[in-house]
């Protein structure tokens, strides 16, 4: 009897890409509906892992605020303030 407390959903994959799920599912005593599964949680986790990351990186302060440009530290050089926000940027993306 199915569990009632999962959802259904329907895919579709190219031939290639279905012919190895068959394969994989195959070589694991799976069945293709586990594999996929176990792939899409796994995806899922690694996701959750990543946003985990960035967050403890954020200060609370900060967390959902817009990035801008670094303010000036007291006394802070032209070159230091310029290294900072070359480096603010990499991390970011910019």
């Amino acid at each position: 009897m199915p569990s009632t407390n999962r959802a259904g959903v329907t895919v579709r994959l190219d031939p290639h890409a279905h012919a190895r799920l068959q394969d994989i599912a195959k070589a694991e005593h799976r069945s293709v509906a586990a594999v996929l599964e176990r792939l899409v949680e796994r995806e899922i986790q690694a996701r959750e892992e990543a946003e985990r990351v960035i967050r403890l990186h954020v200060a609370p302060e900060l967390h959902g605020q817009a990035f801008g440009t670094p303010d000036r530290l007291p006394g802070e050089t032209d070159r230091s303030h310029a290294s900072r926000k070359q480096a603010i940027g990499a991390l970011f993306g910019r």
